[in-house]
């Protein structure tokens, strides 16, 4: 034998069931949308006198020279 549920309870879990789906996509899209800001700002200018790129073996000689001070 059947036992039907209560179509308004039916309808209410179904109800609070896609709530909780909709809170859920809510959030991967607020999580999405945070990270795909930071490639909206611009980078940042800069020379190329400025930047200082260090091989490792130079970059272990300045740290050496710090250490022995």
């Amino acid at each position: 034998m059947e036992t039907r549920e209560d179509p308004e309870l039916m309808m209410a879990r179904h109800l609070i069931e896609a709530i909780e789906r909709v809170r859920e996509d809510i959030a991967k899209v607020e999580l999405w949308a945070y990270a795909v800001t930071g490639f909206t700002r611009p980078v940042p200018d800069y020379g190329p006198g400025e930047v200082t790129v260090w091989l490792p073996r130079e970059q272990g000689g300045v740290l050496d020279q710090a250490r022995d001070r």
